[in-house]
């Protein structure tokens, strides 16, 4: 059994209903050149994360998630429709979601009028890089920023200014940093070994950064 398996085997094992779980599947196929390769390629991907979450008796996905856009419009479409289909033949996926999409890779999807549009893009959204104008291209779009790993390069290069904006709050550098992702309308997803970090993560919505505080972290990277 992969990695993955064992994980919703796991996941069977702890009793947890299936409604208070948010699953999310992955497909890598962006080295595939063509529309009809680069289907062929995400087509697998996705069979492949059903047969993954068998092991736990799932069959059906909360979001399927296209990892990395193709080489060019033509795979990008190819791509996609394996995804739409998915969504609309198979039934096997709520919604559909991309990363690391530029807005022209986006508008290889959307030039088709008809195309099921993604409800996310996770981009590294961050005090380190937030291009201008990046928010407001997908949100006129109605899709949502979602960051990865929206600290691991924030910390090591603005820790103590955002431990100084902190102690205001009581709140952790870190709890800053995912603050002001979220405040200016994006989401995050943060990976941890530690529950507690976990929980420190989520504890961003009882406080809010002030104008001067948003503007002094947004330029930290300009």
């Amino acid at each position: 059994l992969s990695l993955v398996s064992l994980c919703f085997q796991a996941i069977k094992a702890s009793g947890i209903p299936r409604d208070e779980l948010y699953i999310c599947g992955t497909v890598l196929s962006n080295r595939a050149n063509g529309e009809q390769a680069a289907y062929q390629k995400s087509k697998q991907g996705c069979l492949e994360n059903m047969a993954a979450m068998a092991a736990g008796n799932i069959d059906k996905l909360d979001m399927i998630m296209l990892d990395y856009p193709g080489p060019n419009e033509e795979s990008i479409r190819g791509q996609w429709r394996a995804f739409e289909e998915m969504l609309s033949k198979d039934k096997t996926v709520d919604d559909l979601a991309v990363s690391n999409f530029s807005p022209s890779q986006l508008d290889a999807i959307l030039a088709n009028p008809d195309a099921i549009k993604p409800t996310v893009n996770q981009l590294p959204f961050s005090l380190t890089y937030h291009p201008e104008g990046i928010l407001e291209y997908n949100a006129k779009r109605n899709i949502l920023v979602q960051s990865w790993s929206p600290l691991s390069r924030v910390l090591p290069r603005y820790g103590k200014t955002l431990e100084s904006i902190g102690k205001k709050y009581g709140k952790s550098s870190a709890q800053v940093g995912l603050r002001w992702i979220v405040q200016n309308g994006a989401s995050f997803t943060t990976q941890s070994k530690s529950k507690n970090h976990f929980q420190e993560d989520l504890d961003v919505f009882d406080f809010v950064l002030t104008d001067d505080e948003m503007t002094q972290l947004t330029k930290l990277a300009a």
